[in-house]
């Protein structure tokens, strides 16, 4: 898997923008810590700005290809390394997104929400990926000699399998991250760190 050495740093336009819209409105419906179907995202966005996710001729009814182009151009150009799409039908933001989105918050709900929006920290979810992940031979492994960790103690600690798509590990390590960034807990940082570096760039996945 190639890694990005372009991510989104610059902040969000000043100015209504339908790539900002579409990552505004994943993070809304939960996006930092779910899959989010990706027809929800587009109705998100006709929610916040109809006119500009809407039918030309109808504007009354929403246009899920505008939705989707705001995805693609998301994706491959303007906002690189913000989303992930584990599969076709849904999206989530990475460890990055989820950070720019919270640093540009205000820019955020200046342009786009009439109220301020409380981020995403459903700390017991969290409290307890931690216990599951603290409680795997993974973590025996990496607590005592990190170089003994195997594919498989990982894949179990994230609930998925070394034949998984690089897509589903993507996602699990970033999980791990938000954790690790909600609990302050170094330790699940450095853990999502070592995974990341020994197995995805590592290119022990198919």
């Amino acid at each position: 898997m190639s890694y990005p050495n372009n991510i989104r740093r610059d902040p969000p336009n000043v100015e209504p923008n339908n790539q900002d819209v579409f990552v505004w409105s994943l993070y809304l419906l939960g996006g930092a810590d779910r899959d989010v179907v990706v027809e929800d995202v587009c109705l998100k966005c006709y929610e916040i700005a109809p006119a500009r996710f809407s039918w030309r001729t109808h504007p009354e009814y929403p246009d899920g290809i505008k939705g989707l182009k705001a995805l693609s151009v998301a994706e491959r150009k303007s906002h690189i390394g913000l989303v992930i799409r584990p599969n076709k039908f849904t999206c989530r933001l990475t460890i990055e997104g989820i950070r720019w989105i919270e640093s540009y918050k205000s820019i955020f709900e200046s342009i786009y929400s009439k109220a301020n929006v409380t981020a995403s920290k459903n700390t017991n979810l969290h409290e307890r990926k931690r216990f599951e992940l603290k409680n795997s031979l993974a973590w025996q492994k990496f607590m005592q000699d990190s170089a003994t960790l195997e594919i498989s103690d990982v894949a179990t600690a994230l609930q998925c399998s070394a034949a998984s798509p690089i897509s589903v590990w993507t996602a699990r390590v970033n999980e791990l991250r938000r954790t690790g960034d909600l609990l302050s807990d170094q330790e699940i940082l450095e853990f999502s760190n070592l995974v990341e570096m020994k197995f995805l760039r590592g290119n022990k996945l198919s």
